[in-house]
């Protein structure tokens, strides 16, 4: 059932303008009631009209493709929108007042200007983009990537001129601050632009409102890309670069390319790959899992040819199994990029690579099997993976190939791997929602962040600055590779405190008010808070989400590694007190080595 009544609906699509909207995507030529235009879905390439517009119905119909219905169905299908979002899209481009609204009427328009001021801004980078000669800097990088006049147009592309500072007035600059475009010295109190001679990419919401911008440098400086900050309107977690262009072609394929940052979408759809969409620079959530799932079958992973790349596909695995995702992995060459195989290779060796990708979790199995030989182990491994697929049929093979790698001892060690995945899913449930949960013992003692290890505070600055991260350290189950007890008592508390304010189903806003709730009781917790965000930490000074998820993972990785030399150095101890031969200890010893020696420890 609709969250708007019926009349609603049916008043607005008798006021909004078909022909407009659909003119927008094709010519529509004749006269009186019915129009003819060149069908423009993209599964349907035709030289003749055959696309039919019934002005006074409001209704619309293909002869070629049979494709059929009114102003919602046509932005369900061409735009990717669910009907929720076709509505509210419509009332807002015909200037109608949403009925029962959850905000009151200060709130969304306080939300309506951030919204003109990001289109504000957007055409004011657009035209400085327009005004540059094919001389200037920026233009040569746009040749250089390939990137044609409509790819440029489509996607609003603009450049941030540093002579030429955006122009806003009082209440413009407070608003441009909370949207990270604008930052004030500490010296002089002045204003200064955050992207100046930068390359600017409009991040463009499903409803085609500007919501963030992302920037490149046009020389070797670094950061080489940033973003605007999250905001009121803009959570990076949460959505992707040209979603609001390819929604449609990835309905048609029901296959989304996935890749990392702009410049790889760029080029991808400028060679044709429309069913693409691109991160934000920043660790793929459950929330990019759970969008994906409206409009795909299966994800193919596009990232980097480097051990980087291998990474980043990994974590992403589990969120998308969740989701039911059939999940696919593109092997690109080593140290090759999208964008560099594209302009190397061309299209149709990319089209190639496409028609014979890997299944990502037996690609994963396979990279297992050589580093792990132990059948326990790899059993362990892989177990909270599985526990992750929810088709059926696909589990079957997962553990079938599984066990294969275990020849004769495949039929014995079946029963384990069902218990192993059962308890995996168990845990993960538990530690994911808790249907009853016990109150917070809020008169815990203080803690000391002296107590922690450099890795364990870097780790928890973090956590305590980003939603994501707090997220990705319980994905990892980190909490068992922490050293202090100091830590372990922190990180226990502040995942509790998580689980309980946002393990339920809530509005972005109303989870990110609990967010900042439970960094407010944290930090209240912490006898030396001001150790968190001082010169303690100069490292975050300047930092930027690229820096700050390389930190992440690094400290992430080094506290992995240490935990695996502990198990190693207690196996050879254990072995040393029993003064007798231990086989399955020393091979668990030695593989753990292994792993170490592998991660250049």
């Amino acid at each position: 059932m609709s969250y708007y009544p019926s009349d609603f609906i049916e008043s607005l699509r008798l006021k909004s303008d078909l022909v407009s909207l659909i003119s927008e995507d094709t010519v529509l030529k004749g006269r009186g009631d019915r129009l003819m235009g060149l069908c423009p879905f993209p599964d349907h390439n035709e030289k003749t009209p055959s696309f039919s517009v019934s002005v006074s119905q409001g209704l619309y119909h293909c002869f070629g493709c049979k494709s059929a219905g009114n102003i919602f169905t046509y932005l369900q299908k061409q735009r990717g929108m669910d009907f929720k979002t076709a509505l509210e899209y419509l009332a807002q481009r015909e200037g109608v007042e949403l009925p029962k609204p959850k905000f009151s009427k200060t709130r969304r328009k306080a939300d309506l200007d951030y919204f003109e001021l990001s289109e504000k801004i957007t055409s004011f980078f657009e035209s400085n983009l327009k005004k540059t000669n094919t001389e200037h800097l920026v233009r040569k990088y746009l040749k250089k990537r390939g990137w044609s006049p409509e790819v440029i147009k489509t996607f609003r592309l603009g450049y941030a001129d540093s002579k030429k500072p955006l122009a806003l007035d009082s209440k413009e600059q407070q608003k441009a601050i909370e949207l990270g475009l604008l930052n004030r010295s500490i010296q002089d109190g002045r204003y200064f632009d955050t992207f100046r001679n930068r390359l600017v990419f409009p991040i463009v919401s499903i409803k085609k409102q500007v919501i963030g911008f992302g920037a490149r440098v046009l020389d070797s400086s670094q950061p080489k890309y940033i973003n605007s900050r999250d905001s009121k309107i803009f959570q990076k977690g949460h959505i992707f670069y040209g979603l609001n262009e390819s929604a449609r072609y990835l309905r048609q394929s029901s296959t989304a390319l996935l890749v990392e940052g702009y410049t790889d979408f760029l080029s991808l759809w400028s060679a044709g790959f429309k069913n693409t969409v691109a991160t934000l620079g920043t660790a793929f959530t459950s929330s990019h899992a759970g969008l994906l799932k409206r409009y795909v079958e299966t994800v193919i992973l596009v990232f980097d040819g480097d051990q980087a790349g291998l990474q980043a596909s990994a974590r992403s695995l589990p969120l998308l199994l969740k989701e039911g995702l059939k999940v696919k992995f593109l092997s690109l060459p080593e140290n090759q990029d999208p964008d560099d195989f594209i302009k190397q290779k061309g299209a149709r060796l990319f089209q190639e690579k496409l028609d014979s990708v890997q299944d990502l979790f037996l690609f994963l199995l396979s990279q297992k099997q050589k580093e792990v030989k132990d059948p326990l182990l790899l059993i362990d491994e892989l177990s909270p993976l599985l526990s992750q697929v929810q088709d059926k049929a696909q589990l079957v093979i997962y553990k079938q190939r599984l066990l294969d790698c275990f020849g004769r001892d495949a039929m014995s060690l079946a029963p384990l791997l069902d218990e192993k995945i059962k308890k995996a899913g168990k845990k993960l449930v538990t530690s994911s929602s808790s249907p009853s949960p016990k109150p917070l013992d809020l008169k815990k003692r203080s803690w000391v962040l002296e107590k922690l290890n450099m890795e364990e505070r870097l780790i928890l600055v973090l956590c305590l600055q980003s939603e994501s991260f707090l997220q990705r350290f319980l994905e990892e189950e980190a909490l068992s590779c922490l050293k202090s007890e100091e830590g372990r008592e922190i990180f226990s508390f502040l995942i509790e405190a998580y689980s309980q304010k946002l393990g339920q189903e809530k509005r972005h806003q109303e989870k990110k008010r609990d967010f900042s709730q439970l960094i407010h009781l944290m930090i209240t917790k912490i006898s030396d808070t001001s150790s968190l965000f001082s010169s303690s930490y100069p490292i975050f000074r300047s930092s930027n989400e690229e820096t700050n998820e390389k930190i992440f993972q690094d400290c992430l990785d080094s506290l992995k590694r240490k935990k695996k030399h502990l198990e190693a150095s207690s196996l050879l101890t254990d072995i040393k007190i029993q003064q007798k031969e231990d086989l399955h200890g020393l091979e668990k010893m030695f593989q753990l080595t292994k792993q170490r020696l592998k991660k250049n420890i």
